[in-house]
């Protein structure tokens, strides 16, 4: 399973600032295909949010896991949006989250289709987490210029950990 990971590695990132949307869901019914992600991802795409979200830092986008009713268990909202300067333009359709300033270890992927590489990082991180603490307050993956071909693409993927 290590083959689905590069590298990993520790970071403390400072506080960061979100606008997307989200929906709340379950791993547990993302795994069984009744989940709400895809569908989010679609209306992203869809509706090209990224070109509407104002005061971008970059065009990186993030999806980020965060509100966890526990562990990886239980309910959680899943964002997908933008970093941004300042949240002073936030569109009617969309909302400011936080990522907190914490300690994280950062998964990168192995190239190669994007869904498949990310739901293989994620099993990966669920081994991971059997030995090693998180926090659950957000974790987060970045979709930067190294996701340009969705079929030969890396993801950073972002683990809070208990401090």
């Amino acid at each position: 399973m290590s083959s689905s990971l590069i590298e990993s590695k520790l970071t403390t990132l400072g506080h960061l600032k979100l606008i997307g949307r989200a929906v709340k869901t379950t791993n547990e019914a993302e795994m069984k295909g009744e989940g709400v992600i895809p569908a989010l991802w679609e209306s992203f795409y869809n509706q090209n949010w990224l070109e509407t979200t104002q005061n971008k830092k970059n065009k990186t986008v993030l999806a980020a896991y965060t509100d966890y009713e526990s562990d990886e268990n239980g309910s959680y909202s899943f964002v997908i949006g933008a970093e941004v300067m300042s949240s002073d333009a936030v569109p009617a359709e969309m909302n400011e989250f936080e990522i907190p300033e914490n300690e994280y270890i950062v998964f990168t992927t192995r190239k190669g289709p994007i869904q498949e590489i990310v739901v293989e990082a994620w099993q990966y991180i669920w081994e991971w987490s059997k030995n090693n603490k998180r926090a659950f307050l957000t974790d987060f993956e970045v979709y930067d210029e190294r996701c340009a071909d969705p079929e030969n693409s890396q993801v950073d993927i972002y683990i809070s950990l208990k401090r």
